[in-house]
């Protein structure tokens, strides 16, 4: 028996006094992650915990090889989240960076789907990873050339998008870290389609529509699963497009009109009045918010048919039809080019 399991076994006669501050102490030692965090790291640097009886209990000792066949093994016993030593975390995401680095420098070699498989996964546990310290230069500069590199490659490989977005919306990450990844593969695949945007201008607003959340982190991580919020809360989340341009400004190589798109993708009809000024003087300002809209619609309706710990999925046809409330009268080609492009995306998903 290990020392953690003995100490578990010995602190279950303790008086309630000092299993009080055993716990305590726990809390204070302990960090609880999604058990997804540890995938494809071979051998984690840090000892692995599950918690019986209220104390923790090592799953799996660190520096040991953890094979797929086990972690499959622990997400059939219900396992999805384990505790791993506070101090230890920093390691596991060093390990994790490695992983990201390495995907990323060799996305063109290999087979394309299981390279994009990999990369969804680790970009959605980096944004978990930057989400808990937004202040990480290192990891933010990380995530801007690994999110870069992959909007290249996709550009490249448009026939793999469907089978990539099944894949990782089956893989359950915390909608706040897959919501980004999910409405940008359906942003890069409606940009192709309208054949307006070159392929540069495809990467950038991938990487706009990958990073324009980043001030939900400002948002307590216990409220992304409640469904009715305080007037205060509230306010974080209409706050949360402004609070991602404060967090980035400065800090990635991307425009003023990037950052402007950051900054109106969640206030619709602000969009919508600014549109109503355009004039054919007013090309560039006319691109942008073309560019807007289509990552406001992509976001919602990708938020819409996923779902959400305070209610289910919708279906494709309701949000279509929300978008049609919102969008057809002012924007009819722009509704035009998303019904197509998303009818298409399904029906040749189940023709497959």
């Amino acid at each position: 028996m290990n020392k953690e399991n003995e100490t578990k076994t010995s602190s279950s006669l303790l008086p309630g006094a000092y299993r009080a501050l055993e716990l305590n102490s726990f809390v204070l030692d302990y960090k609880q992650i999604f058990l997804r965090e540890v995938l494809n790291v071979e051998e984690p640097p840090c000892d692995l915990y599950i918690l019986r009886e209220g104390l923790p209990y090592r799953l799996h000792e660190k520096n040991i090889v953890l094979n797929n066949q086990t972690m499959r093994d622990w997400v059939e016993a219900g396992i999805t989240k384990i505790f791993i030593k506070a101090r230890e975390h920093k390691s596991l995401i060093a390990k994790q960076n490695d992983n990201l680095r390495t995907n990323t420098r060799s996305l063109s070699v290999g087979e394309p789907f299981e390279k994009a498989r990999r990369q969804t996964a680790l970009l959605a546990s980096h944004l978990k990873f930057f989400y808990e310290d937004t202040s990480n230069d290192e990891l933010l500069s990380l995530l801007y050339q690994s999110v870069r590199s992959f909007a290249h490659f996709l550009t490249d490989h448009m026939k793999i998008h469907h089978m990539t977005y099944s894949d990782f919306a089956r893989q359950r990450h915390h909608y706040i870290h897959s919501q980004p990844v999910l409405s940008s593969l359906f942003l890069i695949g409606v940009l192709k389609q309208a054949r307006i945007f070159s392929d540069k201008d495809i990467e950038n607003l991938f990487v706009t529509s990958f990073f324009k959340d980043v001030g939900m982190s400002c948002i307590p991580f216990e409220k992304y699963g409640q469904k009715e919020l305080d007037v205060a809360d509230k306010q974080l989340l209409v706050n949360h497009a402004q609070n991602s341009v404060s967090i980035l400004l400065n800090r990635i190589p991307i425009s003023s009109n990037c950052f402007k798109i950051i900054e109106n993708h969640h206030t619709f009809s602000t969009l919508t009045r600014e549109l109503e000024h355009f004039t054919p003087e007013q090309p560039q300002q006319l691109i942008s918010g073309i560019e807007t809209t289509l990552i406001s619609i992509t976001d919602i309706i990708a938020a819409m048919i996923s779902e959400r710990p305070y209610r289910p999925a919708t279906s494709l046809f309701q949000s279509l039809d929300l978008i049609r409330e919102l969008i057809s009268n002012q924007h009819p080609q722009e509704f035009k080019l998303l019904i197509t492009y998303f009818k298409n995306y399904f029906t040749k998903s189940k023709a497959n």
